[in-house]
C-alpha cells in the first residue's frame, strides 16, 4: 500500500529525529534482555505456544483454559490465520469500516464477499446493532470488529458487548473481536470476549500496550 513508503522501516529509522507514531516495541539488543546466554537452549516449542504462557493468558478470563489459547507472532498473524481458516472464495463476512487494514484486505484477497458496517463520524462511530443485524446473511461466516475501535478509540459498554454476542449466536456465525487495545482503554476494561461464548474469537497483541 502507498502508506508503506512512509513507514519507519522503509523510510529509515536513522532519518527520523522524533518518532511520535511508533506503536510497537523499541529496538532492543538481546544482551539487554538476557545477559547470560550460555544456558539457553534453542529448539522448537509447542506448536500452539508455550503452555505456561497460554495458561497465564487464559487465567484472566473465567471459562477459558490454555486449550482455548493459540499463540502467534503478533495479532496480524492471528487475523490472517482466522481469515484463511474460516473463509473460502465466495464466502460472506461483515467487517466494520474504518478498520485495521488486515481485517479488511485479507478476506478480500481470499476472494470473499465483504460487507462493510460503516461507522460514521456524525454518529461518533457508535456501533449500530440493527444495521449490523441487517448486514448478516444466512451464509455469513463471521463479523469482524475492533474494540477499543481502531483507529478512533471509541469503546462499547459491557451490555453492548453482551448484545453483540447474543446477535451472532442467534445468527449462527462467529464474532471476531480484535482486542489489541483492550488494556489501553480508560476506565474498566471489557471482559475478554472469547470468555462469553464459543461463537467468539478474541485477538490481541503485546506490542501496542506493552510496547509503550
Amino acid at each position: 500500500m502507498p502508506i508503506e513508503a512512509e513507514s519507519p522501516e522503509q523510510f529509515g529509522y536513522d532519518k527520523i529525529r522524533y518518532n511520535l507514531t511508533e506503536s510497537s516495541v523499541t529496538d532492543r539488543q538481546l544482551k539487554d534482555i538476557i545477559p547470560q546466554l550460555s544456558d539457553l537452549t534453542l529448539a522448537y516449542s509447542d506448536h500452539v505456544g508455550h503452555l505456561p504462557f497460554r495458561e497465564l493468558i487464559a487465567g484472566g478470563a473465567p471459562g477459558l483454559s490454555a486449550e482455548d489459547v493459540l499463540l502467534t507472532a503478533g495479532a496480524s498473524t492471528a487475523l490472517y490465520m482466522i481469515a484463511t481458516a474460516l473463509l473460502s472464495p465466495g464466502d460472506h463476512m461483515v467487517v466494520a469500516h474504518p478498520n485495521y487494514a488486515t481485517n479488511i484486505e485479507t478476506p478480500r484477497a481470499n476472494g470473499c464477499d465483504v460487507s462493510f458496517l460503516e461507522l460514521k463520524f456524525e454518529d461518533q462511530y457508535r456501533l449500530d446493532l440493527e444495521q449490523l443485524s441487517n448486514l448478516i446473511r444466512p451464509a455469513t461466516k463471521y463479523v469482524s470488529l475492533t474494540y477499543p475501535h481502531n483507529p478512533t478509540g471509541v469503546m462499547i459498554q459491557p451490555e453492548e458487548l453482551e448484545a453483540l454476542v447474543a446477535l451472532v449466536e442467534a445468527k449462527g456465525c462467529y464474532l471476531l473481536l480484535d482486542e489489541t487495545y483492550r488494556e489501553m482503554s480508560f476506565g474498566a476494561m471489557l471482559p475478554i470476549a472469547a470468555s462469553l461464548s464459543e461463537s467468539v474469537i478474541s485477538v490481541s497483541s503485546l506490542s501496542k500496550t506493552y510496547g509503550i
